[in-house]
This record gives structure tokens, sequence and C-alpha cells, in this order.
């Protein structure tokens, strides 16, 4: 797992208890927090208030600036960032590939124009099939949908002969080289 991934595991596990999250929202309304009124406002018990406050200081979503809390909401968004480069879509597409563009939080949001990319970004789509067996329709949809339009997704991946449909609406990937 990445450093990145590890990361945003840790800011999500850290957001995953109703109490910390209480505590992160309340210094992020009125940044630079004193802990007594975060406690006042929250009726948390010290100690507990304490140890939870430590949990989001590990996850770098809280820091202590002369004896204030800060909320830090910046790993949040590389939080995200990690979460998208996870994706299928996105570990098929390499970072500095030009069709990274047509990607909104690792959905396609259009397709490209040129056909050499439309090639590329069909064969990143095909890689979330699996070669070895016959899918359904709705097989199909259930694996394009995360990443976009699933009827504009199998159209084209038979368009481009990635993909064999039969009369029944069974597809099958077609084997060749893929190339992203």
């Amino acid at each position: 797992m990445s450093a990145e991934l590890s990361a945003a595991a840790a800011a999500l596990q850290a957001l995953s208890n109703p109490t910390r999250l209480a505590i992160l929202a309340a210094v992020s309304d009125r940044n630079q927090r004193r802990v007594p009124v975060v406690l006042a406002e929250l009726g948390f018990d010290m100690k507990i208030l304490t140890k939870e406050i430590g949990r989001l200081t590990e996850a770098g979503l809280l820091a202590t600036v002369r004896g204030q809390l800060v909320a830090e909401l910046s790993p949040l968004a590389g939080l995200a960032n990690a979460v998208v480069e996870a994706t299928a879509l996105a570990r098929a597409i390499p970072r500095d590939s030009p069709l990274r563009r047509y990607l909104v939080r690792g959905r396609i949001q259009n397709l490209p124009k040129r056909p050499e990319d439309l090639d590329a970004m069909a064969a990143a789509v095909c890689t979330l099939l699996p070669e070895d067996r016959t899918l359904t329709e709705a097989e199909v949809n259930d694996r394009l949908a995360p990443v976009g339009d699933p009827a504009v997704l199998r159209r084209l991946l038979v368009d481009k002969h990635f993909v064999s449909r039969s009369a029944s609406a069974e597809y099958r990937v077609i084997e060749h080289t893929i190339v992203v």
C-alpha cells in the first residue's frame, strides 16, 4: 500500500468516529480553539476529548499551535486524491497520460475525439472487465458504472472491437494486446 493510501486510510479511520468528527467540526468552524472551549461546546469528558484530539492529531487533521487547536483540512484533499488513484481506472491510466484530462474524480466525463486517444481510453476501460468469461449486460454495467455512463462505454468497447456482443446481450472481451 502506498504512503498516500496509508495516510488516507488513517484519516478515514479518524473521521469514522462521531466524537472525533464532532471535535473536528467544532474546531474547523472557528479555527484556533482552546480545548476547554471545545469541551464546553461539545460536553465531552476531558479524558475522552484528550484521547480523541490525540487521534485526530496523529491522523494529521488537528494541530496544536500556541496552545490552541487548529483544524488541518488540507489532508482531506490528499485523501480524496489517494482514493481516486486507488480506483481501477486510475490504475489503468498512467498519471502522466493525456487521457487523465478526460477524468474527473476517477470518472470519465467525456470521451476523447482523437482516434488514438479514443482507442487508448477503450483499452483502459476494457481492463475493468474479466477476460476469461462471458458477462451479461447487467454485469458489464455494474463494472462500468463507477467510471462513467455504462451504455456509452459498452458501445465504445464494442465499436472499437475490444468486446464482442452476442444477440442475447452477452459480452466477452476479445483477446488482443492492450496498450494504454
